[in-house]
């Protein structure tokens, strides 16, 4: 069983070192785990798999070498260590070797980051979409106010950056939507809250989320500045911790809250299909009437660019394809789906 899902996130690995933004931080990184998992001498990294599919047996393979890289580079920048192993400039040799041996001294630390926490990179620019769904939903079916919770919320950015127009003039001409996108309303917020998997995540692990290159520094900068842009609103945005997986839980959590509209942005790429589908009942069997659910996860499980985008209404678990973004960082094309008409108007594809 351990050496055929070994197998599996090797081949996941060489398959992510053919990304197309892979020289945007993480390729360094990629390219010498895949050495290391293909490797015979790889106790270190065997005994972090271990422990990890024993903690977290439902995590998935992308999710596990994104962690494992973010965690890794925790601990050198905690530690004030070389950063060989991100180092593109390095022959693979050298990289392979420093992360071996980093692995085997330090593995059981890496891992219990892993245990602990997500992939928790924060993109200041996701949150365009959502508002712009979320307010012709609420406009199409009279919702007059809407109670939203973001799940896998981070942060908490984006609930905070929602019906901010200076922060959605920045970076929304940076998006060309095809045919067109639904026009900018305000949503009729009432209520806010976003949860995440305790311990909450800190900005400095954020920060560490996003690769070690000046592109990921230029998107960490962009985050930074609409958390200052968000100041005021997120003095009204709830954080609170709650596992995903705890459905009873989470069920409870929104009903207590009359939420109807929850936003779920690239967290279920984490989990095994199971896992993904009894969230979707979860959440579709839980919310107040009328309902949305809106999701966003990468098309290609992070192996290429951009992401699907799908929804759910009114107690469906049949998923509504309403569109397509080439870059998930949300720089790029939104390709419109007939579905969106379902979820904001027919005008909303024409």
């Amino acid at each position: 069983m351990f050496s055929a899902r070994k197998k599996a996130l090797g081949e996941a690995v060489a398959d992510m070192c053919h990304h197309q933004q892979g020289s945007h931080g993480w390729f360094a990184f990629h390219e010498c785990l895949g050495e290391v998992a293909a490797s015979r001498e790889a106790a270190g990294l065997d005994r972090l798999l271990a422990s990890l599919w024993r903690s977290r047996p439902y995590i998935s393979d992308a999710h596990t070498i994104t962690l494992l890289g973010i965690a890794v580079r925790h601990h050198l920048l905690e530690h004030s260590g070389p950063g060989d192993v991100f180092d593109p400039r390095l022959p693979l040799s050298r990289r392979t070797s420093a992360l071996t041996d980093l692995l085997e001294r330090r593995g059981d630390v890496i891992a219990r980051h892993m245990e602990s926490y997500s992939n928790s990179y924060t993109g200041a620019r996701r949150f365009l979409l959502p508002q712009l769904v979320i307010g012709a939903f609420a406009d199409r079916f009279a919702v007059p106010g809407v109670r939203l919770l973001d799940l896998g919320t981070s942060i908490g950015l984006l609930p905070r950056q929602l019906n901010n127009e200076a922060v959605f003039r920045r970076f929304a001409p940076d998006l060309r939507w095809h045919p067109a996108a639904p026009p900018y309303r305000s949503i009729p917020l009432e209520f806010v809250c976003g949860v995440d998997r305790p311990p909450l995540p800190t900005l400095d692990w954020v920060r560490t989320c996003h690769g070690p290159s000046d592109y990921y520094e230029q998107r960490f900068e962009e985050v930074l500045w609409s958390l200052e842009q968000s100041e005021r609103a997120g003095r009204d945005v709830r954080l609170r911790p709650l596992d995903l997986l705890d459905s009873p839980g989470l069920a409870a959590f929104l009903t207590d809250h009359r939420v109807n509209v929850v936003t779920c942005n690239f967290v279920l790429y984490q989990y095994g299909e199971d896992v993904r589908r009894e969230l979707v009942r979860t959440v579709t069997g839980a919310l107040d009437a009328p309902g949305l659910l809106l999701l966003m996860d990468p098309s290609h499980a992070l192996a290429r660019q951009g992401c699907a985008v799908h929804a759910y209404q009114d107690g469906s678990t049949e998923a509504l394809h309403i569109a397509d973004v080439s870059d998930a960082h949300f720089m790029g094309d939104v390709t419109v789906h007939p579905d969106m008409g379902v979820v904001a108007g027919p005008e909303a594809y024409r």
